[in-house]
């Protein structure tokens, strides 16, 4: 872009933005700028309408704006934590899936779109910020346990913990990427300081979804997992009838011990054995 793309506002306005900038955390809204600088909302939205123009802030959603960091060559340029305006877009949610498995390095796994769990009613699935992308999953408030909380740029996110983490991707796989993402995540989680059985257990029947026990279950047993114990117990607790140990990749073997459809080549993938 043009040097002069980022220029177009005087001092006084600069020292307003540097404000403002300091004042919020992650978004800027109309009702933030009034509150710092003591204006109208009127007078707030159209210095909000000033800066973007000039390429001081991006516009991400009607009303809602980043600031750019001043030094940059791009507007796109946006120094802002993903999980910053997570919080902000979508709350009341928390972190999960394979970006709470790269947290606690279940995962070695890069993946480009922040996973948010949420509450909140959002139309469509992929969401994106200025140039952060999220993939959001609509669940339950009960679900809403097992969680901790840190601290990004003075924010505080929620994310699940190592152990609700392995049982929200035991409830939907698609939160790791899909069956085999699970196994791999599974493992590390059972080999670190993380592990848990206690709490493993606890959280798979708060999630009140007896197929976690079947893929929980028949994933321990694949990885030949020592706590026979730890397995009894998911066996003891499948329901009937049977389901898609991966609901996004269809299954036609069927293992009756657990009631799980598998797909053909699952076993071959990992080289491990179904009757371990």
């Amino acid at each position: 872009m043009n040097e002069n793309d980022m220029g177009g506002i005087g001092k006084l306005s600069r020292k307003r933005l540097s404000d403002v900038i300091r004042h919020c955390k992650g978004c800027i809204k109309a009702a933030d700028v009034a509150d710092c600088l003591q204006i109208s909302g009127a007078k707030a939205r159209n210095l909000l309408a000033i800066w973007s123009k000039h390429g001081w802030l991006q516009r991400i959603r009607p009303g809602l704006y980043l600031s750019v960091e001043l030094a940059s060559e791009s507007p796109d340029d946006i120094l802002i934590d993903p999980w910053v305006i997570a919080m902000q877009l979508y709350s009341p949610c928390y972190l999960g899936g394979w970006s709470a498995c790269q947290h606690w390095d279940l995962t070695e796994q890069i993946f480009d779109k922040t996973l948010v769990l949420t509450s909140k009613r959002i139309n469509g699935k992929e969401q994106t910020a200025g140039n952060m992308h999220f993939l959001i999953k609509k669940t339950n408030s009960t679900k809403f346990f097992g969680l901790k909380t840190v601290w990004k740029e003075s924010v505080k996110i929620q994310i699940s913990d190592p152990h609700k983490t392995i049982i929200d991707i035991l409830d939907d796989p698609s939160l790791a990427g899909g069956i085999r993402s699970v196994a791999d995540m599974l493992q590390k989680y059972l080999k670190s300081e993380h592990f848990n059985s206690s709490l493993l257990m606890e959280y798979a029947f708060k999630m009140n979804n007896k197929t976690v026990f079947k893929r929980l279950g028949y994933l321990l047993s694949m990885l030949k997992f020592e706590d026979t114990v730890l397995i009894e117990q998911c066996r003891q607790n499948i329901s009937q009838g049977n389901s898609q140990i991966d609901p996004i990749s269809k299954g036609k073997r069927l293992i009756k011990k657990w009631g799980l459809w598998l797909p053909n080549d699952f076993k071959n993938t990992f080289q491990m054995s179904e009757n371990s």
